[in-house]
């Protein structure tokens, strides 16, 4: 595909997704209007009761395009002003990725301009992209300039907690794991304190009880099991619109089913802390892990952290599309390129029951099984990416020489240099 085409199909997309967005799915701006309405209010509920599901730097974020259209005289204009930023940070990364590959493949930039438009008009309705992207430039910035990807992973962090689950993945070389360490931690020591002065101690950790307390979201992988078989009988599950602002199910198995969300999200933290030590048992040992091996953990803790949550908004797999396309950059190779096929198969899933089928789904209408289909199928490929990832994770330490058991037999480090 030639860059004059990709532009084009980039132009296109953008337009019908804004053109959505305008009418027949302008009531997915809902968040939007959620987002103008506590910046509005900010003054008068103060900083420590606003967005309080989001860090404080990621508050002053969404208040960027507040104080702008308030500037310019018409606050109204906060919900344009969000989209055209968000077209902004779109358009900037996918030129970064056409820069980045040195015109050596349009793949990184096609997949990422064809995955946006793949979950539709969430990707501008929604917060996730900044933080998304963010995460995404950091993968592109490791190699040669790891000093900067640190700082650009912790405010990551300070837009949406996620990305702080990414930073061991980024200490896998010796020659950079210093640099990337204090950038990370210089820049998540300010921001920290600065949000403390701003809000108070109690707001730092609000996003954190804000997920504790949420129940069972309709769209997680824990609750397909009785979403399927919702949308096939119909009766003894309810599904309503909690406090979280977002559709959560209850009913016969919910219960067990948060238990085993509990016990998956127990697991993704044992498998994480393995992989983890695998790094610190190499580090010690002098040896350093590969670029591949590297994008694969980055993929494996960001697309297990989705999966194994009790909510997965449709906006979440824009935390993993960006890794995926800068993976391609840094790292492109067939298990790589087949991986993210999957992935923006998964996306095409998401849109069809969000937006598409959403409301059918939560009010108990229309062809249910269709969409119940195509939930559980999303939510079955995503938990095979995040197995394939894991497995991509052991065979790269395995190759890097890692003799911790856990990991198959012990390998000569020797052997391997």
């Amino acid at each position: 595909m030639r860059l004059a085409a990709l532009a084009v199909i980039w132009l296109a997309t953008r337009a019908w997704m804004l053109w959505l967005l305008h009418h027949s799915q302008e009531w997915v701006t809902g968040d939007v209007g959620y987002y103008f309405a506590s910046v509005h209010a900010l003054g008068d509920a103060g900083l420590d009761h606003t967005l309080v599901e989001y860090p404080v730097p990621g508050v002053w974020a969404l208040a960027v395009p507040y104080v702008v259209a308030s500037v310019l005289g018409d606050p109204a204009q906060y919900q344009n002003l969000l989209f055209g930023l968000g077209l902004a940070t779109d358009l900037g990364f996918a030129v970064l990725l056409w820069w980045s590959a040195r015109g050596r493949s349009l793949l990184p930039a096609t997949v990422w301009v064809l995955g946006v438009p793949l979950l539709g008009v969430t990707a501008l309705a929604r917060f996730d992209l900044l933080p998304g992207v963010l995460v995404g430039v950091a993968v592109l910035l490791l190699g040669r300039r790891p000093a900067a990807s640190g700082v650009v992973l912790a405010l990551a962090a300070g837009a949406k907690l996620w990305p702080v689950v990414l930073v061991p993945a980024l200490l896998g070389v010796a020659r950079t794991r210093r640099r990337v360490l204090v950038a990370v931690g210089a820049t998540g020591l300010v921001l920290a304190v600065a949000s403390l002065v701003a809000a108070g101690p109690a707001r730092l950790f609000s996003p954190l009880a804000y997920q504790a307390d949420r129940g069972l979201q309709i769209e997680s992988v824990p609750a397909t099991p009785v979403v399927a078989a919702w949308s096939l009988v119909r009766g003894g599950w309810q599904v309503v619109f909690a406090a979280s602002r977002s559709y959560e199910i209850t009913g016969p198995g919910v219960s067990a089913l948060v238990a085993v969300s509990t016990f998956a999200a127990a697991a993704y933290v044992v498998g994480l802390l393995a992989a983890w030590s695998g790094l610190l048992v190499l580090a010690r040992r002098g040896v350093d892990v590969d670029t591949r091996t590297t994008v694969w953990l980055l993929l494996a803790s960001v697309t297990g952290y989705v999966v194994v949550s009790k909510v997965l908004s449709p906006q979440y797999l824009l935390w993993v599309l960006p890794v995926a396309a800068a993976g391609l950059v840094v790292a492109d190779h067939r298990a790589l390129r087949l991986w993210t096929a999957g992935l923006l198969v998964a996306m095409l899933l998401t849109q069809v029951v969000f937006p598409w089928g959403y409301t059918d789904i939560v009010n108990g209408i229309g062809p249910l099984p269709l969409y119940g289909a195509a939930l559980a199928g999303r939510n079955a490929l995503l938990l095979g990416l995040v197995v394939a990832a894991g497995l991509q994770v052991w065979w790269g330490l395995r190759e890097a020489g890692l003799p911790a058991p856990g990991f198959g037999q012990s390998a000569s480090i020797q052997s391997t240099l």
